[in-house]
């Protein structure tokens, strides 16, 4: 067995937890249509809920062997198929990559319009991802704690400094044009767990009680997605639902004592964010092109990734279907085959191979 870098649970859960954050930033129609927000107070629930369906598979076959993550377990007892199944997560690592870039682009586009040109801009970012990627998983769960911290005090000013600003009359009666939005609200929010699939990867690096982090990382999630929802609802309306990015339009609104307009701090925050969440996943697919090619293969090809995606925003209006509702149903599909159905068809080949063997020596 390899020797694997080890980190504690709460750091993999620290930068799951941003990497979750930096999806809840961009938040809005650009993703979930014109949903009725406030419904999404009843999706949440039911989110954080299913959430911890789709983590299962995955940590009960970590508890089978906490030394094997699912892609060893794939490369072990699979033979040659498993060139296939560990492309097929290296595949969703790189998706996830992209759409973060598109969602990157999309909002920098329409709700900032920098003076800079936009893919030098994702080029620079995208370099600093390698880079992040490249150094390993240890020098990003030491990164991830000083995002963390940003994290949490931009959160705490968000609400803080919208509170005076919510009006009751804003919250409509629940399922007033019935309960379509309650199911979209699911939908997306289950589709952006990408978190779901790294814990495949990263479950044998953290040391501690993992059954303890997936439910404070799960439910901290949760309780900021509600935290946001309620405060777009009760300070924006219905107004909420012509904007791309309302999470961001709030933070343009809010004033904490003698600061005003936040967005700017928010907006260097995210992008340490997009920043960390993006070498997260260029490693995750790195590691799946080290099983298949090796060692040497993996360090070539997060630079191949990373140069690849560099080109993404000079096309970027090609690339449509990244920022569409219909992506947001093919990432839940992706999500259930991953999270579900190739780690319980490992689980029962792990469980059968023992019995096999044991029958193979009594013969």
């Amino acid at each position: 067995m390899e020797k694997r870098p080890s980190v504690t649970v709460s750091q993999i859960f620290v930068m799951l937890f941003i990497s979750r954050m930096v999806i809840s930033m961009t938040y809005g129609t650009l993703l979930i249509g014109n949903c009725d927000t406030w419904d999404h107070i009843i999706s949440a629930p039911i989110a954080f809920l299913l959430t911890f369906l789709l983590t299962y598979p995955i940590y009960k076959l970590f508890k089978m062997d906490i030394r094997m993550n699912l892609i060893d377990n794939i490369q072990e007892l699979t033979g040659k198929l498993s060139i296939l199944l560990i492309s097929i997560y290296v595949i969703y690592y790189l998706i996830v990559s992209f759409h973060t870039l598109a969602i990157f682009n999309n909002f920098i586009i329409n709700a900032v319009d920098p003076p800079m040109s936009i893919p030098l801009l994702s080029i620079l970012l995208l370099s600093s991802a390698c880079y992040g990627a490249y150094k390993g998983i240890e020098a990003l769960a030491r990164t991830s704690n000083f995002i963390l911290m940003a994290t949490i005090l931009s959160i705490v000013f968000f609400s803080i400094s919208l509170f005076s600003s919510i009006e009751p009359i804003n919250f409509e009666p629940l399922f007033y044009n019935g309960y379509s939005s309650v199911i979209e609200g699911v939908f997306y929010m289950l589709s952006q767990s990408a978190c779901i699939p790294a814990l495949a990867v990263l479950f044998p690096m953290a040391k501690g009680n993992h059954k303890l982090g997936v439910f404070f990382w799960n439910t901290s999630v949760y309780i900021v997605f509600s935290i946001f929802i309620i405060f777009i609802t009760g300070t924006m309306g219905e107004f909420a639902t012509t904007q791309l990015f309302p999470v961001y339009t709030a933070a343009g609104i809010g004033k904490f004592g003698s600061f005003r307009h936040l967005d700017s701090l928010y907006l260097a925050i995210w992008m340490s964010g997009i920043f960390l969440k993006l070498s997260l996943f260029l490693l995750l697919a790195g590691e799946g092109i080290k099983k298949i090619l090796g060692e040497r293969a993996r360090k070539i090809s997060i630079i191949i990734f990373s140069a690849v995606m560099s080109a993404f925003p000079f096309f970027y209006e090609n690339f449509q279907i990244l920022r569409e509702e219909l992506f947001t149903r093919l990432l839940f599909w992706y999500l259930i085959l991953i999270s579900i159905i190739i780690p319980i068809f490992v689980i029962v080949l792990k469980k059968v191979k023992p019995k096999k063997e044991k029958i193979r020596i009594e013969n």
